[in-house]
């Protein structure tokens, strides 16, 4: 079980709402980091721009990247809560894409969502 227990108005005992669960499991929506990026690529990305979401595996491991239109690998999704479902859903054909908020040398934040956002 995780979090506080919740009362029957649906608070938690420190008076905050539970967030109602996602409609679908797929509906993902994050702002993260990538890590691992790659200069060369990452001087090419400008805010504003949209990349793609894919997967990169490595023996059992799979990654999900964020790619330019080119199919260039500018890096990989940071850990968060939910990675390991979006990595799932990607597997199931979900597209998504990734809004370059923050874009540098050495630094890329995107906000990763549905494709038909």
């Amino acid at each position: 079980m995780s979090g506080p227990p919740i009362n029957k108005r649906g608070r938690g005992i420190f008076g905050v709402r539970k967030a109602p669960a996602p409609r679908d499991k797929c509906d993902i929506e994050v702002t993260v980091d990538l890590i691992g990026v790659r200069r060369d690529v990452a001087v090419k990305v400008k805010e504003g721009d949209v990349l793609g979401v894919g997967l990169t595996s490595t023996g059992e491991n799979s990654s999900a990247v964020c790619s330019t239109a080119d199919g260039e690998i500018v890096g990989a999704l940071a850990a968060f809560p939910g990675i390991a479902q979006l990595i799932q859903c990607i597997a199931e054909g979900v597209a998504y894409r990734a809004l370059v908020e923050v874009a540098g040398p050495t630094r890329c934040q995107v906000t990763v969502s549905g494709a038909g956002r």
